[in-house]
């Protein structure tokens, strides 16, 4: 009984610290620069969010990411992952640790997208495993949903259901993993410029909304902005693309906890 408290109490202390999600994957730093906002977006970075974000890519690549939280270094996130076109769809592969040797939690994902007229599907399957110093493990299959349509050239809607079977770390305390609801949509108002807005519902908390923007500075240059209305916090980021390379930084501040930095890069193969 003693060791269920100490891990329930462990555990929920890294599921609500700073809205880092011990069991929610990194967004990247594409998405944080835009105030967490990821359901409609179709990059690489679709990995740690929306699975049916991978859909088009039709060539292989690879990303990692860094991410650091209240300059904290047992709240410190590494990830990577790859991303692989094949014949039956689009899958990756992704994996990420949060925390350090004293309490850390790490998850396995594997997922495939494809599309079927409009609208691209994708499934997740996900491990994750929390490590305490001292008191030994606990792991959980999670598995994540999510669907993004292509209404016009312009107008684009997402949808995703995370850890939608409810899987729970522990049933005698009636601790489980949040089961969270994210609709989104964004609107290319010109070539250079996209709109954003999402809604967030963690299904034991209050709804999340979130808007941001994106803009082509140059050819190969972005930036972006966003907000968070729940956590009233601001976000900002870039993206550089040097030939098979993108480089994407984003940060959030917050005024009262900090700012959360998020480095990233992906390296696309070439098409042979």
């Amino acid at each position: 009984m003693r060791l269920t408290v100490i891990w329930s109490l462990l555990i929920m202390i890294s599921l609500n610290s700073y809205g880092q999600l011990a069991s929610t994957p990194p967004v990247g730093p594409r998405a944080l620069g835009m105030g967490s906002i990821s359901v409609t977006q179709n990059d690489s970075w679709s990995i740690f969010n929306n699975p049916a974000g991978i859909t088009d890519h039709e060539r292989t690549s690879g990303l990692f990411a860094y991410r650091t939280i209240f300059d904290f270094s047992p709240f410190n996130t590494v990830s990577a992952g790859i991303v692989l076109p094949t014949q039956y769809g689009t899958s990756g592969i992704s994996v990420y640790r949060f925390g350090d040797d004293l309490f850390n939690s790490q998850m396995l994902s594997g997922m495939i997208s494809k599309k079927v007229g409009i609208i691209g599907l994708g499934v997740r399957a996900n491990y994750l495993q929390y490590n305490i110093e001292g008191f030994g493990r606990k792991a959980v299959f999670i598995a994540d949903m999510g669907g993004i349509a292509q209404l016009t050239p312009e107008l684009t809607f997402g949808a995703l259901i995370s850890n939608f079977t409810q899987a729970a770390i522990s049933d005698e305390a009636n601790e489980r993993i949040p089961t969270i609801i994210k609709l989104g949509a964004s609107y290319q108002l010109s070539t250079d410029l996209v709109v954003f807005m999402e809604g967030e519902k963690d299904v034991d908390l209050d709804t999340d909304l979130k808007f941001g923007l994106q803009y082509q500075v140059i050819e190969k240059v972005q930036v972006r902005t966003g907000f968070s209305t729940q956590n009233d916090t601001h976000s900002f980021g870039v993206g550089i693309l040097l030939n098979q390379f993108m480089i994407d930084y984003g940060i959030r501040i917050d005024r009262f906890l900090g700012n959360n930095h998020n480095l990233g890069l992906i390296y696309t193969f070439p098409q042979k």
